[in-house]
């Protein structure tokens, strides 16, 4: 099924416009604050260093737009400048034939003022565990940052982010490896940026194959930033 159908008369362009550095980094804050209010006063019965994936995931999500986006206790994240904070959307992949994929958690941009598809338009986040149970290789790249790059989540941008909770003594250098193994993938290439350890944040470029419904072209390069969080 086309996209046309429904965007008749609607113009938007793909890729969306890129998301700005700073609005990425400010996003990467959020989270982190969410992480040290889940570390210093967690609910009872909660603990990061033994909860799993889905209920970590969730817990950050109810912090973010219960608590983070409607008080403005980070600067510049409040309900003027994003809209709800969703858990696992249901949305479609690039050609419509799995209307059921559901990334971590969407950031909705409010970007209505840009030429976009706005069902399709926000920050998609993926979130795996790294330890000895979960590998980077088949986990954090090969069920996590492949969906960014095969078109399941986040088709229409140029942007996304994974967050890793580290439960390990994994390090950025791990993923480099895996990303510039061509045994694992030729499309996931080298990290570019770093800063800190304990709330690390890189960047890497990955190449897309596939192509956009309606004639309009093969998909662009996306930019994965990656947000790892460690107890």
């Amino acid at each position: 099924m086309a996209i046309g159908f429904f965007t008749q008369g609607i113009e938007f362009t793909l890729p969306h416009p890129q998301i700005p550095q700073r609005t990425i980094l400010l996003l990467c804050e959020v989270i982190k604050r969410a992480w040290q209010l889940l570390e210093e006063y967690p609910p009872d019965k909660f603990s990061l260093k033994s909860a799993d994936e889905d209920t970590i995931t969730q817990m950050l999500v109810e912090v973010i737009e219960n608590r983070l986006r409607k008080n403005g206790e980070v600067d510049g994240f409040d309900r003027v400048r994003f809209g709800k904070v969703i858990r696992e959307p249901k949305i479609t992949n690039f050609n419509k034939k799995h209307p059921d994929k559901m990334p971590d958690i969407f950031f909705d941009l409010k970007r209505d003022q840009y030429p976009i598809f706005s069902e399709q338009d926000g920050l998609f986040v993926e979130c795996k565990p790294i330890d000895s149970k979960h590998p980077i290789s088949s986990c954090y790249c090969e069920k996590g940052i492949i969906r960014f790059v095969n078109g399941d989540y986040a088709w229409a941008m140029q942007d996304a982010l994974m967050v890793g909770y580290i439960k390990s003594h994994s390090s950025f250098i791990s993923l480099a490896t895996v990303l510039n193994d061509d045994k694992t993938s030729t499309l996931l290439n080298i990290i570019s940026h770093s800063e800190n350890n304990k709330y690390a944040i890189y960047h890497s470029n990955h190449k897309r194959e596939f192509e956009w419904l309606d004639s309009r072209g093969k998909a662009g390069p996306i930019t994965v930033t990656h947000l790892w969080l460690s107890l």
